[in-house]
């Protein structure tokens, strides 16, 4: 991408944008297949299913955690030998079958897209010759916020309906102890990286929305500038 066109004020804007945007894509990807979402670590006497594991988290369509993998020493007593990361995509329990899970994944998808237009027009932007630059801008500014908006309702709304979900449900709350896991309350869990990753792209594409208005007005001062000298 080069540094002409709308980057009379600020060099280099428009590669800037195209590096955000490409990144923010990336990271919201990564956090969408992350299964890191919320965790904690393992109770041996409440999780009978993963005792061999130290930590382990949920995403939002995939789950995992450290796994122990003991051996026998000299003295023949069970020792962790090594400690591993271990996940995979969830097909087993009931994120499937809810409609809020379903809901969560697609406007989380639908706001990735957003963002891959967006990427998409800056790239033609760039490559292609296109008298009315402004209006590309424009229309990544409407991309930009939309996906900002998605990504961020998909957040809100897996803090709000996470309870819903059994699987979550039973590893997060504690009746034992009376910790309840409820809409935007962690039980015993806590959030792990890729949700904040995901409020991170939300962030960035903002961010970048603003980047969009400045250029957008830069291109049009420039064809007004230009319009000027040919008078």
């Amino acid at each position: 991408m080069g540094c002409g066109g709308c980057c009379r004020y600020f060099p280099c804007l428009r590669f800037t944008i195209g590096i955000l945007t490409f990144l923010a894509f990336l990271m919201g990807v990564l956090s969408f297949m992350a299964p890191a979402w919320l965790e904690r670590d393992v109770d041996v006497a409440k999780d009978t299913d993963l005792v061999d594991y130290k930590f382990y988290s949920y995403g939002i369509i995939s789950s995992g955690g450290v796994l122990n993998i003991k051996e026998l020493n000299d003295e023949g007593v069970l020792e962790v030998a090594e400690s591993k990361y271990v996940w995979s995509f969830n097909d087993n329990w009931n994120q499937w079958e809810d409609l809020e899970d379903k809901a969560v994944m697609i406007i989380y998808a639908v706001g990735l897209l957003f963002i891959l237009l967006s990427l998409w027009n800056i790239a033609i932007t760039e490559c292609v010759p296109i008298k009315n630059q402004s209006t590309m801008l424009i229309m990544m500014v409407v991309w930009d916020i939309l996906a900002a908006l998605c990504i961020g309702a998909a957040i809100i709304m897996y803090c709000a309906t996470w309870h819903n979900n059994e699987t979550l449900t039973n590893f997060c709350a504690d009746q034992s102890q009376s910790i309840e896991f409820k809409e935007f309350s962690l039980g015993t869990c806590k959030l792990s990286w890729a949700l904040y990753g995901a409020v991170a792209t939300a962030c960035v594409v903002i961010f970048v929305t603003g980047l969009n208005i400045i250029g957008a007005y830069q291109a049009k001062s420039q064809r007004r500038d230009a319009a000027f000298r040919h008078m």
